[in-house]
């Protein structure tokens, strides 16, 4: 795999078919790396090389850019990491005597052997515990298990700021089926504890700062999340889980298709690894866009998993404007309907949102945003990002009603956004 999220990247290598030997990049903590356990990196260039890579912009964009102000003291540990050749009978041996050695140096870290100051030994670090929950009146009267909850700690700041922060150091982990959670070898020092859950949008950070002491462990208890919620749901499109994987990811160009990903052992999200799938929009809708019927779509063969330009030929592309279609039995004309859109990419994007009238004046603008190239980049998410779009009831009406989504940028065929999750909500009083 030339890339994957940093949580899935603990080893990743070479294997020489012919020699029977292997190299391999063990990365036994995640604690140095940015941007939290989704960040997307390189694993591999051909040649072969393998890389090992601490912070980047890939799949990010200059909203990971580190910076620094004048005469601003700074400093990091990065690894160490660990290089491991072996060899052996078949390929089959080598990968699994690499993951096997995986294992092994992951239940060594921290490493007793590093002399440094800068570098807290096993003993010299914290421990953080508690139990995560999620209350959405909406969805169950009760609070809900966080069930496998990415629960973490790193520098302090706003909800979601993990996601681009590069300074410091961040220590994450996946509750269990109950909400429980442990984050061991804790390097002492401030943070705040942050979280989410696949299942509900939004991020949760915890109201108190976590100082880390050596030797110390912190319960913080049972804490709640309460995702951003006015109404019930009217309709949902897709699963907020950060990423475009559910939607519909088509079928490659023949001409350009990577055999290795048509493979039926390889999971289905890997299907968006394909060159070229970016332009397959283009095929399946040369004139008109994509409308999507509520009640009657399916999100996973009607929804493109990318809301990109339409290629018109001539090194010229065209906005594109995506359709959604539903009917209400009733309006609430005084009310205030919201609808959630969350991002799970975005590259120069320029987002509107219009109601029943596509030519009015957009109710929601989001303006130039992202850089992440997950598009270009063959990934399946990048950057996240919830907006929360007030619609006046004055503008929705009984019976048949359309959203339009209209993507006006057209600087080439890498330009465009991937939704994560959509859903229209209903005034508070409903």
């Amino acid at each position: 795999m030339y890339s994957m999220e940093n949580k899935d990247n603990k080893v990743h290598g070479w294997i020489s078919s012919d020699q029977r030997v292997g190299f391999w990049m063990i990365t036994p903590s995640d604690e140095f790396r940015v941007c939290g356990p989704p960040k997307q990196e390189l694993t591999s260039h051909v040649g072969p090389t393998t890389l090992s890579m601490f912070t980047s912009l890939h799949y990010a964009g200059k909203d990971m850019n580190t910076t620094y102000t004048s005469m601003e003291p700074w400093k990091k540990v990065y690894g160490p990491v660990f290089v491991y050749l072996n060899s052996a009978s078949s390929p089959n041996r080598l990968w699994t005597d690499a993951k096997r050695q995986m294992v092994a140096e992951v239940h060594s870290w921290p490493y007793d052997f590093v002399k440094s100051v800068d570098y807290p030994l096993h003993q010299q670090r914290g421990t953080v515990k508690g139990q995560f929950f999620v209350m959405d009146r909406y969805i169950s009267k009760s609070k809900l298990f966080g069930k496998f909850a990415f629960v973490g700690l790193a520098m302090p700041g706003k909800a979601g700021s993990w996601q681009t922060e590069n300074k410091g150091y961040q220590f994450w982990t996946t509750a269990d089926r109950m909400g429980i959670f442990t984050i061991t070898n804790v390097r002492p020092g401030s943070y705040n504890l942050y979280a989410w859950v696949s299942g509900h949008i939004g991020d949760y950070k915890y109201e108190r700062d976590i100082t880390i002491t050596p030797g110390r462990e912190i319960d913080v208890g049972a804490i709640l999340y309460e995702p951003p919620r006015i109404g019930a749901t009217l309709w949902e499109i897709g699963k907020p889980d950060r990423t475009a994987a559910e939607f519909y990811i088509p079928d490659p160009d023949p001409t350009l298709s990577t055999k290795l990903y048509l493979n039926n052992s390889y999971q289905p999200q890997d299907r968006f690894r394909q060159y070229g799938l970016w332009d397959r929009y283009t095929a399946l809708y040369p004139r008109n866009d994509l409308v999507y019927i509520v009640g009657v779509s399916d999100y996973k063969k009607d929804w493109f998993y990318a809301h990109v330009t339409r290629n018109a030929g001539n090194g010229t592309y065209q906005a594109t404007t995506w359709q959604i279609v539903f009917r209400l039995k009733a309006v609430i004309k005084t009310g205030n309907y919201t609808f959630r859109m969350a991002l799970a990419a975005a590259t120069t994007a320029n987002l509107s949102v219009r109601i029943n009238v596509p030519t009015s004046k957009p109710i929601f603008m989001i303006g130039l945003i992202g850089q992440d190239n997950a598009i270009a980049r063959h990934g399946i998410h990048g950057l996240y990002n919830l907006y929360d779009i007030n619609v006046g009831g004055n503008l929705l009406r009984v019976g048949n009603n359309t959203i339009f989504l209209t993507q006006d940028r057209r600087w080439g065929s890498f330009t465009g956004v991937m939704y994560d999750y959509l859903r229209l909500e209903s005034p508070q009083e409903v």
